[in-house]
């Protein structure tokens, strides 16, 4: 496999993981409606208690942050 073999699967990746994201902010969005406090420490600890990585693991800490984010600004 070529450099730019391997950059086109990245890319591929990235055109997948892109649309994911940005629903997965419209539902984050959906989700405050039947929230009455955002930070759901329970929820998040969960879902990092199933990924291994600590990279992947910042990346989610990262995804929370904006969902917490957005959520705040719809009130």
């Amino acid at each position: 496999m070529t450099l730019k073999d391997t950059r086109e699967q990245i890319d591929e990746i990235d055109e997948q993981i892109v649309p994911l994201l940005e629903k997965r902010l419209k539902l984050a969005k959906e989700i405050r409606k039947y929230k009455k406090e955002i930070l759901d420490s329970n929820r998040e600890n969960k879902i990092l208690d199933k990924i291994k990585s600590e990279y992947i693991k910042d990346i989610y800490k990262t995804i929370f942050k904006n969902s917490k984010e957005v959520q705040r600004n719809l009130k």
